[in-house]
């Protein structure tokens, strides 16, 4: 169960709803017969299995509460009280009354917490919560400082998602998606951990890896869509283009030290990619794409990003925006670590994931 975007942050179910068709709301009964929905699980044998998996919103019978909550929270300047993230994120995935939970916990400039020590207090309280519910809970506190991945917007992101997705030995997708790639890799080798799949997150990795190389996750991703109403085939041949765009220059040489994501978080709002109220809609066209990445150098004049809106008149101040947005250095910088702790009920430690970590993703 997911959300919503709100302020400068992007929401999961914004995202899937800019596919033609594809529903979000269920009521209780629905979502579980979702879950048993079946699908041809072998084509050449057209053996079926329950699809298993299903992306929904907060309904009226299913948290009905948080949305009114989030809403107040917003008003109020609450969004990043400790207690009330908790409460919100968990109480969304105690209704779907999980066996186990993996928790993605950001930290820095794009996140509501600022600094990874109140990123891990939230981890902890997220994970006490769900093990008093019985739900064995773990946590990944991971880096929002830039951009991760070369896209923000709501089409924009799942059509890098579906890239990667179908990407088997491209060198190109994994060069540009690489931090979203080994971020993605990470959490779902600790599910494969928790589900009795893997012995070791490492491990664990190792096999979604393959399921991205075989095709085996685009197939199931394809499934999930249809079976919540989705027309992913029309996104694939014919997504309507944004009426306006503009291309981002350097305007001076260097590597690229940095790239604010609180501020491109809010381009994004200001493009019409996010929303400011809860009550407002959202543009599934607009957003930033990034043509140079954090770590690479530049000269000036070369080809930042692109920019997509249907708002013709913030075009020149998201112009130049995303341009400030981009900070340079003489040197290249160092790579930070992509994820910094595992936290479990019983510890925190230190998880050192780089972009550079020598995970086999050829």
């Amino acid at each position: 169960m997911a959300g919503r975007g709100l302020g400068h942050t992007g929401g999961t179910i914004d995202k899937l709803e800019s596919i033609p068709g594809f529903r979000t709301q269920y009521s209780a009964e629905e979502f579980s017969e979702l879950l048993l929905t079946e699908i041809i699980a072998d084509k050449e044998t057209e053996d079926k299995e329950p699809v298993g998996v299903a992306i929904v919103s907060p309904s009226q019978n299913i948290c009905p509460a948080d949305k009114r909550m989030y809403a107040l929270r917003d008003v109020t300047s609450t969004v990043r009280s400790l207690p009330l993230q908790t409460s919100s994120i968990m109480s969304k995935k105690i209704a779907e009354r999980p066996d186990s939970l993996v928790l993605d916990v950001k930290f820095g400039r794009g996140s509501f917490n600022s600094n990874v020590e109140e990123s891990i207090e939230l981890a902890k309280c997220m994970i006490q919560t769900g093990e008093l519910c019985g739900i064995k809970t773990t946590a990944l506190v991971t880096r929002m400082d830039n951009v991760l991945g070369y896209t923000v917007g709501n089409w924009l992101e799942v059509r890098e998602c579906i890239e990667i997705m179908k990407m088997g030995d491209s060198q190109d997708v994994l060069q540009r998606s690489s931090d979203l790639i080994k971020v993605t890799l990470a959490l779902a080798g600790q599910m494969l951990v928790q589900g009795g799949k893997a012995e070791t997150i490492q491990k664990g990795m190792l096999m979604a890896r393959e399921h991205l190389k075989n095709g085996k996750a685009w197939e199931r991703f394809q499934a999930i869509v249809k079976v919540q109403g989705g027309d992913l085939q029309s996104c694939l041949e014919d997504y309507p283009d944004a009426n306006h765009s503009a291309k981002v220059y350097a305007n001076q040489s260097g590597w690229i030290m940095s790239i604010d994501s609180l501020e491109i978080g809010l381009v994004g709002v200001l493009l019409g990619a996010g929303r400011k109220t809860v009550e407002e809609s959202v543009d599934f066209s607009a957003g930033i794409e990034f043509h140079a990445r954090l770590g690479t150098e530049v000269k000036e004049g070369d080809h930042l990003a692109a920019i997509y809106t249907e708002r013709a008149d913030v075009l020149e101040s998201a112009v130049q925006r995303v341009r400030a947005a981009f900070a340079f250095s003489v040197f290249k910088p160092k790579a930070s670590a992509l994820i910094t702790h595992f936290i479990t009920k019983d510890s925190v430690e230190k998880f050192d994931l780089r972009p550079s970590s020598k995970i086999p993703l050829q």
